[in-house]
């Protein structure tokens, strides 16, 4: 699963940021097993775990863009 998958790469390192974002049911599996402290994103409607939620992936591609800016 995701999730399993997640656990994994995080055991690997020590990472000081983790952004997770996704549209779909099978990534809710991912949203569970991360860190409290990592940023989580459901892109569209719908229920999920997730921190926050963005409409669509045009925004997404906008907030990427961004964070790019910043790094």
């Amino acid at each position: 699963s995701k999730g399993r998958g997640v656990l994994k790469w995080l055991s690997d390192s020590k990472w000081d940021f983790v952004l997770a974002i996704g549209d779909d049911w099978t990534d809710e599996e991912v949203v569970e097993v991360l860190p409290e402290w990592a940023y989580s994103i459901k892109v569209g409607v719908g229920i999920s775990k997730a921190k926050f939620n963005i409409p669509s992936y045009i925004e997404v591609r906008a907030l990427l863009k961004e964070m790019g800016k910043v790094w």
